[in-house]
């Protein structure tokens, strides 16, 4: 059993990976990060998430949460976490934290630190989706550059303990598995 990160940018089909990637198993527990309290503020979006709904089998547990550790811990049975984008701005957000840069690099430090602990610990396959924030433009607005730093650093932390790694781009998989990894 494994951890695979599956990263890339937006509408590549990295979701469709993750999903393909877990359909062997009749259970699996798909944890959602996106957390809507208001349905009616953005109906692209929820549009999206009815899409992503319907993609999936109907066997498999869906739970919103941002307590991923958690999730991860009580679902003993295959995760698709789906994503750590969202995740990490659900941190930001729920925490009032954009206009504190340092309490909020503390704040995902640590909740990073329990989940790479547990992704590396639990004994079944767990994909871990995520947005590939290395290729943005730098942002000129202070908090979206806190985000991307953010993500940045969460998606390597991620990577380090991921059995493999896969980069999806306009709908091709890259397997990043054996690729060399940078000494920090």
């Amino acid at each position: 059993m494994t951890t695979t990160l599956v990263l890339g940018g937006p509408r590549c089909g990295k979701s469709r990976h993750a999903e393909a990637l877990l359909s062997d198993h009749k259970t699996v527990t798909y944890v959602a990060t996106r957390v809507l309290q208001d349905r009616s503020a953005d109906p692209d979006l929820v549009a999206r998430i009815a899409r992503h709904q319907e993609r999936r089998p109907r066997q498999w547990r869906t739970i919103e949460t941002l307590d991923l550790t958690r999730a991860l811990l009580a679902s003993r049975q295959p995760v698709l976490i789906d994503d750590l984008g969202s995740w990490v701005q659900g941190i930001l957000d729920h925490g009032s934290l954009s206009d504190d840069p340092h309490r909020a690099r503390q704040v995902v430090e640590e909740r990073v630190d329990e989940l790479t602990v547990a992704l590396a610990a639990l004994s079944y396959d767990i994909v871990v989706v995520t947005h590939d924030a290395s290729w943005v433009r730098l942002p000129d607005d202070p908090a979206e550059r806190l985000f991307v730093d953010l993500l940045s650093d969460v998606n390597q932390r991620v990577s380090a303990v991921a059995g493999r790694v896969h980069a999806i781009l306009a709908g091709r998989v890259l397997d990043l598995s054996d690729a060399p990894r940078l000494r920090v």
